[in-house]
């Protein structure tokens, strides 16, 4: 059978219907815990990419992250450096740093106020974050995290938001008052159908007798006025090229080889970011850039001593001291998790490079800029279990929502214990033990005895493959100079 053989069976071969283990035994469609429980926002997985999300779970730091960086309830200006930190008594990797900064990103970009602090009508907020998850060995250099900020806004899908709200602030500028209350009054989902679209947008400038020209024109003004000193010249021409879209710019830059060119981001990268992208934000309407960035040990432990000085001391500097559109506004807060262990190594270098003044790593005064994630407790584990499970019931299961089932009602404590409480050995003790009943058609509810059972026979969950690299001696560790 040839290839185009084949391919017509397969097209034309209805699958037969059959249900798997989870779904006659116990009414899940599948296997709803991960089998790999690491935070991965690239793979379709909503089991690892933050799609499922438990909201009670860190309910108290989210407000806590809002009262701190976002809009204190005093009326101070927000932290513009700070930190994201685990309670020394949670332990160190698997408590859902990752996902918690996922979420607030999520909450941030799509204005979900409602139980936030506050009277959500009063507020006045429109930010943007990114949450930046740096790779080990990749970002050792400042100019290298710059551009992993770009990537990371490209790969998210937010260049494509921002263009949308940067067509409708311009667009309000050409626009007549009579003009703009009729576009205003169309449905929601036309709005953002034309605003989404290159050429939807264009039919809308004609139908008001306005060229692209114009709108090029206008958006250009908006820039020279919000950085007339500052402006990338070179950051705009670029935009102007790519008819006003950052999402068109990065692929033409893509296409030109810029993304790669090492030595053009060393040379210009923090400026196409200070003085290009943050003047597109404001014109955009965007009142502060959010820069999450996760497991700062992953750029730091790689680094020589001198590397770091140089990190640290770019950061400081470029993010809050010289002068640019982004410094002259306080524009950007750095949001920093790093790893419990890493503190008494990385102290030196923070103090030397004048980042103390900012930030303090110091203990008895970092929680005045620090959101500490709590330890996990039996009833918050129990209630994200359960949010995994109701995810992946099937149709006619309703009697066994908010429950355990197809557990029994304390049947994974055992569970919990043998995973000290970590959210990921507990996920992975969820999964390993519901494969292995599935495998072996265990009837529900699985009980506590056949939980004890599997344990004392299973190895503990695996570590992540730099779980313990702080826990080595330091003659043997990456963290010498």
């Amino acid at each position: 059978m040839n290839p185009l053989q084949r391919q017509r069976q397969l097209r034309n071969t209805q699958p037969e219907e059959r249900l798997n283990p989870y779904q006659h035994l116990y009414g899940l469609r599948e296997n709803p815990f991960p089998s790999l429980a690491l935070f991965t926002p690239s793979v379709d997985d909503p089991r690892r990419n933050g799609s499922i999300y438990d909201e009670r779970f860190r309910y108290n730091e989210e407000r806590e992250f809002f009262q701190m960086f976002v809009q204190p309830p005093t009326g101070d200006t927000p932290r513009q450096l700070g930190f994201v930190r685990l309670d020394p008594q949670a332990g160190g990797r698997g408590n859902g740093k990752s996902a918690f900064l996922h979420h607030v990103m999520e909450r941030i970009n799509t204005q979900q106020w409602e139980d936030w602090p506050g009277d959500p009508q009063s507020l006045d907020l429109f930010v943007l974050a990114v949450h930046v998850l740096p790779e080990p060995r990749e970002q050792k250099r400042f100019w290298q995290f710059v551009f992993l900020i770009f990537k990371t806004l490209a790969e998210r899908g937010l260049f494509q938001k921002i263009d949308e709200q940067l067509r409708a602030a311009i667009l309000i500028n050409l626009l007549s008052e009579e003009q703009a209350s009729e576009v205003a009054a169309l449905p929601v989902e036309q709005v953002e159908a034309i605003l989404q679209s290159h050429e939807r947008f264009s039919q809308l400038l004609d139908q008001y007798h306005l060229t692209a020209q114009a709108y090029l024109d206008e958006a250009e003004r908006q820039l020279r006025l919000i950085a007339p000193n500052s402006l990338n010249h070179e950051f705009v021409r670029w935009f102007r090229a790519a008819d006003g879209s950052l999402a068109a710019l990065w692929e033409h830059w893509q296409r030109n080889g810029i993304v790669g060119n090492a030595i053009r981001w060393r040379k210009q990268g923090a400026d196409w970011l200070l003085n290009g992208l943050v003047p597109v934000l404001i014109a955009a309407g965007y009142q502060r850039l959010f820069i999450l960035l996760d497991e700062f040990e992953k750029i730091y432990i790689y680094q020589t001593t001198r590397e770091r000085d140089e990190f640290l001391d770019a950061l400081r500097q470029y993010f809050y001291e010289r002068d640019s559109a982004a410094v002259q506004r306080q524009y950007i807060s750095t949001i920093l998790t790093i790893h419990p262990s890493i503190y008494r190594y990385l102290r030196d270098n923070w103090v030397r490079v004048g980042l103390e003044n900012l930030a303090p790593l110091d203990p008895q005064m970092m929680s005045h800029q620090s959101v500490e994630l709590g330890a996990s407790t039996r009833e918050k584990l129990t209630h994200l279990l359960i949010t995994y499970l109701d995810q992946f019931r099937m149709e006619g299961q309703d009697e066994h929502a908010g429950t355990l089932y197809p557990f029994a009602t304390d049947a994974l404590d055992p569970a919990l214990d043998a995973a000290r409480y970590y959210p990921r050995g507990t996920l992975w003790y969820a999964y390993t033990l519901l494969h292995q009943a599935a495998s072996n058609e265990i009837p529900a509810p699985i009980d506590r005895d056949y939980v004890r059972a599997f344990i004392s026979s299973t190895p503990r969950p695996p570590a992540a493959e730099d779980e313990n690299i702080f826990t080595l001696p330091l003659s043997d560790s990456p963290l010498q100079g």
